[in-house]
């Protein structure tokens, strides 16, 4: 387990104000929800054991929305391979097939030999106008270590 650990060269994830709006948007409902609990619990009758179920269902689809969207998102960089996790799915890219990596609007961009491009969305700080180029000079002054010799960076 530990050769693994050792070939992974760094991971970026949401920037700080998307990690805590993630959280802020699962703990709200989630306190709401126990809030709910509380009266069910005070008062245990029909209308307060429905709103119960309600406000849980509400509070967990919240919480996996946070998840998925905002908490779950990142970059994995690898000797062998890029791992992108985004909320539309999960990329693996091997180094051997990416020839460019650029910064877009949306993350950082990892285009292959063969003309496709992969965005990594968790350095865009999810479009929040806020740009991350000093998170991306990390990414890139890995990525290029990985393109120029395939040795990671010292």
């Amino acid at each position: 387990m530990d050769d693994v650990r050792d070939s992974v060269l760094g991971v970026w994830r949401v920037g700080r104000s998307g990690r805590l709006g993630g959280f802020l948007l699962a703990v709200g409902p989630a306190g709401g929800a126990l809030s709910t609990w509380w009266g069910a619990v005070s008062h245990p009758d029909t209308q307060n054991v429905e709103a119960t179920g309600i406000a849980t269902a509400v509070a967990l689809g919240f919480a996996f929305f946070a998840w998925w969207f905002l908490l779950r998102v990142r970059l994995e960089l690898t000797t062998d391979t890029i791992v992108m996790v985004n909320p539309w799915g999960t990329q693996r890219l091997p180094w051997s097939r990416v020839s460019a990596v650029t910064f877009g609007n949306w993350g950082a961009r990892f285009h292959t030999k063969d003309g496709f491009t992969y965005t990594a969305y968790a350095l865009s700080d999810l479009a929040a106008g806020v740009r991350q180029d000093d998170r991306f000079a990390d990414v890139k002054r890995v990525a290029d270590a990985q393109l120029r010799d395939g040795q990671p960076p010292l």
